[in-house]
């Protein structure tokens, strides 16, 4: 949708110079009709890019990114999804952040008209870096990082490898 996010900035340019022409031509009418035109066009932008950010995945340290220019949008080194993965956050999110691998299927039809296997949206959710495990709550999904399960927490605090983080000795936990 990026692509014709800047069709629409370029048109919408395009206006503002033919308006400014026929202006100075003295041709104020047809100046206006340009200036009518130029409005609605912006409003359309803001709302692609209003739509973009609640239908796309991003990394939440870079924000939207969609009202950035191509050139520097090709630049970033920010991790791809794939659509699925994009719906799937989307269905998640349509739900007050948390769903059950039920609504996410059952959302994914309503809201894209795709149908996947159950198995296949699991191992999906699984491998996804942007959705996590609702702690005590077996089949639940959230994207909110802070309702993540306790194991997931538990490895990243392991692997983390921070000033904070602790060495683990799994012998601690060993009960024998």
């Amino acid at each position: 949708m990026a692509e014709n996010l800047d069709s629409v900035k370029q048109v919408i340019a395009d206006l503002k110079t033919w308006s400014d022409q026929n202006r100075e031509a003295g041709r104020e009418s047809v100046s206006q009709k340009f200036d009518a035109l130029v409005p609605p066009l912006e409003w359309a932008v803001q709302r692609i890019v209003d739509l973009e950010a609640l239908t796309s995945a991003l990394p939440p340290d870079l924000g939207n990114i969609h009202d950035l220019p191509q050139e520097l949008r090709d630049e970033l080194s920010i991790a791809k999804t794939d659509e699925l993965e994009d719906q799937i956050v989307t269905v998640i999110n349509a739900y007050g952040g948390e769903a059950s691998l039920d609504q996410i299927l059952v959302g994914l039809y309503r809201k894209f008209k795709v149908t996947q296997k159950r198995r296949f949206v699991q191992n999906k959710l699984y491998r996804m870096s942007m959705v996590w495990s609702v702690e005590g709550r077996k089949g639940v999904y959230t994207t909110d990082e802070k309702k993540m399960s306790r194991e997931d927490s538990k490895d990243e605090v392991i692997n983390s490898g921070g000033a904070d983080s602790k060495t683990h000795s799994w012998d601690d936990e060993i009960p024998f």
